[in-house]
């Protein structure tokens, strides 16, 4: 059976796309995939499979984006190339990765003149995370980009599909509910697990940071955004520093453009200047290296809908490099963390400063939260169980 996989990025660094592409090939399926190619910058390919990169520049396909709501231009470019690809590849189902893409899928097959099922991959919950973005703030830019059109739009979406992959069972459950005209059969839970394997030495990293032995590492990884919590984070740390704790604050990722300046002076201010060291990016084989000289981890998101839609990756990489947890009240997490005892949860700046202060003064009790999460990835949470999943929806497709 060929599949065709489509994914408006270059896809080379979406570990879920990858991940599942994984599975797929591993079963025997053959699978093409479709993506942009930004820049005319060289990307690498992936081992077993046929890519079509369409090729762009990275500010016309933003600006093609921002105004999908207004003028549609960036579907009608998708649903060609889509037609094109499912005819040029004698394609026998579809699966589509986020939700805005649906139509342009469903509009893609309708013209190629092919019946073939399409899934629907969503990876969020993007009505409601597309409000919080940067791009759609103001007066002038949310007029023009129309986020709330997502909410109304999100229904019909959902219905182009023949099945639709979550993140999670309460994301599914959230769906269902509000329209009934879906059942949960529609529907596959595909949460974002890691391979075992991902934690592997890749030879020898050289570590982008410094920190004196004794001293306390308290790590988070991902996007720097005040959607993810981290400026409730740093007001924590200034607390911390004031108490003269002894720690530093390890925050690996690229930091949102609209946050750059709050965050630089947040940790060049005099309290955090020496607390803070800051990593714009790693490859994900050097994060096992950063786990190692890190004593707990944090994932101090906002809640919301979004992200309590499922759980993040760097919360089961996180439990793979056996660090314990201390995250804010986002369903799908506290109840992964408190089921496993793995770390512990917070609902306030208050809660967070006083989890974070038993944490480093309680080196047993690291361990312990450490090892737990550690076993329930190595026994539960991995592609190898969770696999199945993905692999019935293609069955009940085929």
């Amino acid at each position: 059976m060929k599949i065709g996989v489509v994914v408006d990025n270059e896809a080379n660094y979406d570990k879920r796309v990858l991940r599942e592409i994984e599975i797929l090939k591993g079963n025997g399926y053959e699978i093409f995939l479709l993506c942009f190619g930004f820049n005319q910058k060289a990307c690498s390919p992936i081992d077993g499979i046929k890519i079509t990169r369409i090729r762009i520049n990275k500010k016309i396909k933003d600006i093609l984006f921002f105004f999908l709501n207004l003028i549609p231009v960036y579907e009608f470019l998708w649903s060609f190339a889509i037609k094109k690809f499912i005819i040029a590849n004698s394609l026998g189902i579809l699966h589509i990765h986020d939700l805005y893409m649906s139509k342009a899928g469903w509009s893609g097959i309708k013209k190629s003149g092919k019946r073939i099922p399409m899934i629907l991959d969503l990876h969020e919950n993007y009505p409601y995370t597309v409000t919080t973005y940067n791009w759609t703030k103001g007066l002038v830019r949310n007029f023009l980009s129309k986020p709330g059109e997502w909410q109304k739009k999100e229904k019909e979406y959902l219905g182009y599909a023949e099945k639709i992959i979550v993140l999670s069972d309460e994301f599914r459950d959230n769906l269902v509910e509000r329209y009934p005209e879906f059942s949960k059969n529609k529907f596959a839970i595909m949460p974002n697990v890691p391979d075992l394997d991902q934690m592997e030495p890749k030879g020898k990293v050289s570590l982008k940071v410094n920190v004196k032995k004794g001293t306390s590492v308290i790590l988070y990884f991902g996007i720097i955004a005040e959607r993810r919590g981290i400026f409730d984070a740093l007001e924590v740390f200034i607390q911390l520093a004031k108490e003269n704790h002894h720690f530093v604050f390890l925050v690996i990722g690229p930091v949102d453009k609209k946050d750059r300046k709050r965050f630089f002076n947040y940790i060049n201010s005099e309290s955090l200047r020496e607390r803070v060291y800051h990593v714009p990016w790693i490859d994900l084989s050097e994060l096992p290296a950063y786990l190692e000289i890190t004593d707990i981890c944090i994932a101090p998101f906002h809640k919301n809908p979004q992200h309590e839609s499922g759980i993040a990756n760097k919360i089961f990489d996180y439990m793979l490099g056996k660090k314990p947890i201390v995250a804010s009240d986002c369903r799908p997490q506290q109840k992964l963390i408190e089921t496993y005892n793995c770390g512990l949860i917070y609902k306030n700046d208050k809660e967070m400063k006083e989890a974070i202060t038993t944490l480093l003064s309680d080196k047993e009790l690291c361990i312990r939260m450490g090892l737990n999460g550690y076993n329930a990835v190595m026994e539960e949470y991995n592609t190898a169980n969770v696999k199945n999943q993905l692999l019935s929806l293609y069955k009940d497709l085929i």
